[in-house]
């Protein structure tokens, strides 16, 4: 009996691999990462503490960033669905503290990374749902901080500079959901992450940066401006993605 199931089981097998279409794949995205960070937080509490009766306008917090992907890969479509994608991708998101006589603590945080992509799921006709593997490596951040105001005034923010974090690995698990109408795949896709490198600070390594001892950028903004040791913020900036491609389809014989 059970020769014969076995016997009934691979031309099934060998005809839902007959019947899969397989595609090369060229594309690109737009996302949003909903950033979780104690350190950004603390230093976005600490700094709108200490001007408090100064600001006209708060640090809301660099809490999501907004960002491009492009992606080449391989999709292979059929009673099961799945993919292999590579690419690059990036984050910016932007944060302003104003005060009352017009002068601002400006922020910039930019993250880039490439990525490798694996996903596998279960195919309806044109429709898939996969779930989603992601590694993100060379993965790292970027922050610049300016003060805008009297050139006087701006020479003397020590806290004026380029901070950039050392390069990390990270992996995600998510899901995808997409449909295919030749020539175009369109997927959303939700990943969160699983592991997040990124042990290193934020700093500044500009060699005329001055003062010293001022080179790592501080989660806690008053023991920074007292000159006393301060933590710095961590690199292990991440959270949820929220992600849709368009990508061109070009079938394999």
């Amino acid at each position: 009996m059970k020769k014969i199931l076995a016997l009934l089981f691979v031309p099934i097998v060998c005809q839902a691999q007959l019947i899969a279409e397989k595609y090369l794949t060229l594309g690109v995205g737009f996302s949003s990462a909903i950033y979780e960070s104690k350190d950004l937080d603390r230093f976005t509490e600490t700094y709108n503490s200490v001007y408090r009766a100064d600001l006209l306008a708060r640090f809301k917090g660099l809490g999501s960033g907004e960002g491009l992907r492009w992606e080449a890969g391989y999709r292979r479509l059929g009673r099961w669905s799945m993919a292999v994608l590579a690419g690059w991708q990036n984050y910016l998101t932007k944060d302003a503290a104003r005060f009352a006589n017009g002068e601002a603590r400006n922020l910039e945080l930019k993250m880039s990374s490439l990525y490798v992509e694996y996903e596998l799921g279960r195919a309806w006709n044109n429709f898939f749902v996969n779930g989603a593997l992601t590694v993100f490596f060379n993965r790292k951040f970027t922050l610049e901080s300016k003060y805008s105001g009297p050139a006087s005034e701006a020479a003397n923010k020590t806290l004026n500079g380029t901070y950039k974090t050392d390069k990390a690995i990270s992996v995600d698990a998510g899901i995808a959901l997409g449909i295919f109408r030749e020539p175009i795949f369109i997927v959303g896709k939700i990943t969160y992450p699983l592991f997040t490198g990124g042990s290193s600070v934020f700093e500044d390594k500009a060699a005329t940066r001055t003062p010293p001892g001022f080179d790592v950028f501080p989660s806690d903004y008053e023991s920074y401006l007292q000159g006393q040791d301060y933590p710095g913020v961590s690199g292990d900036v991440d959270g949820l993605k929220i992600l849709v491609t368009a990508a061109f389809a070009i079938r394999l014989k």
